[in-house]
């Protein structure tokens, strides 16, 4: 009886940890040129986009900020659209973009093992100006990974190639990583930085705080 217990509880916290990985593996990330940029919400490598109505709702006024080159901040409203948000560049021409998602509701533990409580942060950039909370930079082939303007060391940065393949790499004791772009076209890196931190949101509790950066490359 033991055993067959032991079995049925371990079937279910293997069922769990995939339902949670999946959901983790949904990010931002952002595309365009001098003419425009889209935010996205989903899953890069996979070609999912999530649509409004949808998940797309899920994402709660976003915070875009547009750097010049002259590293002056304007902030700008994204508008939601089928299966993307449309970000105004206006006469801010080859301006960095940068997202901040920071109003996510809290997502309730799914299954019924019990898990902790998140609160997630989700963020995006393209271009090389300003900083974020999570934030990854690239300078040649080197990609430097911070929290709060410290480096991050030992992290897994995952740079994804425009036909979903995907290099996982990991950063040394200055938060850094080498990598080089193979194939031309949109490249997404992704990191996670995961936190102790209780608190509550909106009324509600939750024991960890989830970070999520995305940066967007072109070859």
């Amino acid at each position: 009886m033991k055993l067959r217990h032991i079995i049925h509880v371990s079937s279910m916290v293997i069922v769990g940890a995939l339902l949670s990985f999946n959901v983790a593996a949904h990010a931002l990330w952002l595309e365009g040129d001098n003419a425009a940029t889209k935010l996205y919400f989903g899953e890069y490598p996979e070609n999912v986009r999530e649509t409004s109505p949808g998940r797309l709702d899920s994402i709660i006024a976003p915070r875009v900020a547009l750097i010049d080159k002259n590293g002056v901040e304007k902030l700008v409203e994204a508008s939601r659209q089928s299966n993307y948000f449309s970000i105004p560049l206006g006469a801010t021409v080859g301006a960095t973009v940068l997202v901040q998602a920071l109003k996510q509701s809290i997502r309730e533990p799914q299954g019924e093992i019990p898990s902790p409580t998140y609160r997630r942060f989700l963020y995006a950039r393209l271009g090389k100006g300003g900083s974020l909370p999570l934030d990854i930079q690239d300078t040649g082939n080197v990609l430097r990974l911070t929290f709060m303007g410290k480096p991050v060391p030992k992290a897994e940065i995952v740079v994804i190639a425009p036909n979903g393949w995907e290099k996982h790499l990991r950063t040394d004791e200055k938060g850094e990583a080498t990598f080089t772009l193979l194939e031309p076209g949109l490249y997404v890196v992704e990191a996670k930085y995961e936190m102790n931190k209780p608190g509550e949101f909106e009324g509600k509790a939750y024991a960890i705080e989830s970070h999520k950066a995305t940066l967007s490359l072109y070859k």
